[in-house]
């Protein structure tokens, strides 16, 4: 499975803290869109922008807050954020502002990440708890919370055949479990668990364990 099937099967943007911001703000409530459309053409307008830089340093896009226009003309996108209370890349430049004075200007600062520093980016409007999440699920950091979404997708997987040790399995050896997945699936594990967490958070179950019989892996085929 690979992203020219489905663009949220994707390892994300280690490294790249810059990119991470802007896939996490211009997806929400959008479609991701192809190699050429959508969130990726955005990606690439900032990439050319920028020359041939590694695309790691938010001071780059908070330098843009006072002239947030000129970020829309550069990204070439005019969406809004949900709520509509400014576009998508006047909230990046605000968003990469936010985090930048609370210390996070490099993918390298997110691995130690506070729950100060996440309260100052969920008072921006229009962003919140999702976005971050889906920031740091790009930079390769796993909160608690998106370790459970992990936890709970496997104990749906593992039910059906061991019900009474499903919940216990998944939380030891979920990391297991996953990685022999991606290799049957031929992709790699980044690629899987960020298809796994938007197929839990888009349920909503982060705790719940579906009925249904099978619904975990007809996910490994369907979630997008």
């Amino acid at each position: 499975m690979s992203q020219s099937r489905s663009p949220h099967w994707t390892p994300g943007w280690r490294g790249e803290c810059e990119v991470a911001l802007l896939d996490a703000i211009f997806s929400a409530r959008a479609p991701y869109g192809g190699p050429d459309s959508g969130v990726r053409a955005v990606i690439q307008r900032w990439r050319s922008h920028r020359g041939d830089n590694r695309l790691d340093d938010l001071t780059t896009l908070a330098e843009l807050i006072s002239d947030p226009d000129r970020l829309v003309e550069i990204l070439s996108n005019r969406q809004l954020v949900p709520g509509n209370s400014r576009t998508k890349g006047a909230a990046a430049a605000v968003a990469a502002q936010t985090l930048v004075s609370v210390g996070l200007i490099r993918s390298a600062d997110f691995e130690r990440h506070t729950d100060k520093q996440f309260d100052a980016f969920r008072t921006i409007p229009g962003l919140g708890e999702t976005t971050w999440e889906c920031m740091l699920m790009h930079l390769g950091v796993r909160t608690d919370k998106a370790a459970q979404h992990l936890h709970s997708f496997v104990a749906d997987a593992l039910e059906p055949l061991h019900q009474d040790l499903a919940a216990g399995i998944a939380e030891d050896r979920s990391p297991v479990v996953l990685a022999a997945a991606a290799h049957a699936l031929d992709t790699d594990v980044a690629s899987l668990e960020h298809a796994v967490w938007r197929y839990q958070h888009k349920l909503r179950r982060p705790r719940r364990r579906h009925s249904e019989t099978g619904q975990s892996g007809a996910a490994l085929r369907s979630a997008s």
